[in-house]
C-alpha cells in the first residue's frame, strides 16, 4: 500500500505560509505592540518653553531678617528630661513629658511643659516647689537636662509631594535604646522646618521657596529658604507643637530644584518592569523587586537603565522602547511618555525627551522588533514540532 505524501506536503506549505504571515506582522508591528497616548517632547510639562520667566533672586540682606522671634527649641509631648533638685533626692529622676504636654514629678502637681524652654520649665518647677511648700524659699534649685527630643507632628501643605501630617525626628527603637544608655543630651536637627519639608516628600519643582509660610499661634511668618538650595544662609527655624507649614507654588517648573538638597527627599521610589528577552523575567534579570529607590533628580534614562532595559546584544536588543507613566505634580494629571531608548541616549539633556522622574513613577520596557520576530518563530517551531512526528 502506497503512502499519500501529498497531505504532509500540503500541511508544511500551510505552516510556511503561516510563518510568513507572522514574520510580516512582526515587522509591521514595530517595537511597541500597543498604541499609547504619548506626550510629544515639545509638549511635556517640564519643557522650559512653558515657563519663560525665572523667579527673582532674593536680596542678600533680607535673608538675615527671616528667623521668627525667640527661635529656640520648645518642649513637646514625649520629650525625655533629667531633673535634679538640689538638697532633695525625692524629685530626682528621668521624666517624659506626658501626652497632654505636662510633666509629672512625685508629690508635685502637674506642671505645663509643652512649648516651654528648658530654662523656663526649671523656673516654673522651682516656683511650684516653694508655692506648694515642698521646699523652703531660697533652698529650691532645680536643674533640668535634656535627654532626648521626641518625634513631633506638624501639618505641611502646598507644593510638597505628600502633603499632610509630617512626623519629624523619628528614630528606630534600637537607636532610642542606645541613646538612652549612652547619650547625655540630644543635638538632633530633625525638628527644624527643613525636616518637615523632606518628611512630606520634599518640595516640588514648582515650589516658591522665597515665601514659605509658617503659621504659629494664629500668626503667619514668611520665610525665605532659597539659601538652602545654593549653600547660602536661610531661615530654618525650630518647629513647635501646633505649627503649620505651607509651601506656595510659583506656577513654574524649576530645574534648579530637581536635585538632592536639604529640602528634598534623599531618594524617590519608582516602579519598574523589564519583562524582556534576553531577560525573560525580573528574576532572570536580577531585578527581583518592582519598587526601586533612585536619587531625587534622576531622569527617565537613569530609570530605564536601573530597570536593566539598556544593554545586551545590539542585534537583538537595539531599537527597544521605554514607557514612563508619570503625574504632573502641579495639575495632578497623568502623563504618558513613550520614547525609543536610542532617542534617550541621543538626547539626555532634553527634558521633553528625557524628563525628570517624579515619586511613584512607573517605568516599563518593550522588546525590540527583532526579539518579537524571534519569539514568534519559537512559537511556530513549537507548533511545527508535533507535525513532523505525524
Amino acid at each position: 500500500m502506497k503512502r499519500d505524501l501529498t497531505r504532509p506536503s500540503s500541511l508544511f506549505r500551510s505552516l510556511r505560509r503561516l510563518l510568513g504571515v507572522a514574520v510580516t506582522a512582526g515587522l509591521m508591528g514595530g517595537c511597541t505592540p500597543i498604541m499609547l497616548d504619548d506626550t510629544p517632547a515639545e509638549d511635556h510639562w517640564q519643557q522650559a518653553t512653558h515657563w519663560p520667566l525665572e523667579l527673582p533672586a532674593p536680596h542678600a540682606d533680607d535673608r538675615f531678617m527671616q528667623l521668627p522671634a525667640g527661635d529656640d527649641q520648645r518642649l513637646a509631648a514625649g520629650d525625655r528630661l533629667s531633673v535634679r533638685v538640689a538638697g532633695s533626692e525625692l524629685f530626682d529622676g528621668s521624666y517624659e513629658v506626658d501626652h497632654d504636654g505636662r510633666l509629672r514629678l512625685p508629690w508635685l502637681s502637674p506642671v505645663e511643659a509643652s512649648n516651654r524652654t528648658i530654662d523656663t520649665l526649671a523656673d516654673e518647677i522651682t516656683r511650684r516647689l516653694v508655692q506648694e511648700e515642698l521646699i523652703r524659699p531660697g533652698l529650691a534649685h532645680v536643674s533640668i537636662r535634656l535627654e532626648e527630643w521626641a518625634p513631633l507632628a506638624v501639618a505641611v501643605s502646598g507644593a510638597v509631594f505628600f502633603p499632610g501630617e509630617a512626623v519629624i525626628n523619628t528614630r528606630l527603637p534600637e537607636e532610642r535604646m542606645v541613646r538612652r544608655d549612652f547619650a547625655g543630651g540630644d543635638a538632633s536637627q530633625q525638628r527644624r522646618l527643613s525636616a518637615a519639608l523632606t518628611t512630606a516628600g520634599g518640595i516640588r519643582p514648582d515650589a516658591d521657596l522665597s515665601h514659605i509660610e509658617l503659621i504659629r499661634d494664629g500668626q503667619t511668618q514668611i520665610l525665605d529658604m532659597r539659601g538652602l538650595i545654593d549653600g547660602e544662609y536661610a531661615a530654618n527655624p525650630w518647629l513647635r507643637v501646633g505649627d503649620r507649614v505651607h509651601v506656595p507654588s510659583s506656577g513654574a517648573f524649576q530645574a534648579a530644584l530637581m536635585r538632592p538638597s536639604p529640602l528634598t527627599a534623599p531618594g524617590i521610589v519608582i516602579y519598574a518592569s523589564n519583562l524582556t528577552t534576553p531577560a525573560n523575567n525580573n528574576n532572570v534579570s536580577n531585578y527581583t523587586v518592582l519598587r526601586s529607590q533612585v536619587p531625587y533628580g534622576v531622569r527617565m534614562l537613569q530609570g530605564v537603565i536601573n530597570a536593566n532595559c539598556v544593554g545586551g546584544i545590539q542585534a537583538t536588543s537595539g531599537s527597544r522602547r521605554a514607557v514612563l507613566i508619570s503625574t504632573n505634580p502641579m495639575t495632578h494629571q497623568p502623563v504618558v511618555v513613550d520614547r525609543g531608548i536610542d532617542a534617550l541616549l541621543a538626547n539626555p539633556a532634553d527634558v521633553g525627551v528625557n524628563p525628570y522622574l517624579m515619586p511613584e513613577d512607573v517605568v516599563g520596557c518593550y522588546d525590540s522588533g527583532v526579539t518579537n520576530i524571534r519569539d514568534i518563530a519559537r512559537t511556530l517551531t513549537d507548533l511545527l514540532t508535533p507535525a513532523t512526528l505525524l
